[in-house]
């Protein structure tokens, strides 16, 4: 599942741009002292906590909706290439 990091990155970043909100400004929004955390998970390389997601959806406006679709997007995009991986490897 290593596209729903870069995804959900990618839309928050998105939506923390149109904030005009810098990362040290969303991570202490968010409750952190570094924008570490943010750039971390803005870039895809670590997993935003669901709760997480939760706060972001109040603090940049992103629309619920948005968020669970790129999530289903990603899990049956993923869920498909590995069952295809797995039916060509009994061939």
């Amino acid at each position: 599942m290593s596209n729903i990091n870069k995804d959900l990155g990618q839309l928050v970043r998105e939506y923390r741009t149109k904030a005009n909100m810098t990362q040290l400004e969303l991570a202490n929004k968010l409750g952190y002292e570094s924008m570490q955390f943010v750039s971390l998970f803005e870039r895809g390389l670590s997993k935003i906590p669901l709760k997480v997601i939760g706060k972001l959806v109040i603090i940049l406006g992103i629309p619920e909706k948005k968020i669970t679709k790129t999530l289903v997007e990603v899990y049956v995009n993923d869920l498909t290439e590995q069952i295809d991986e797995g039916k060509r490897s009994v061939s």
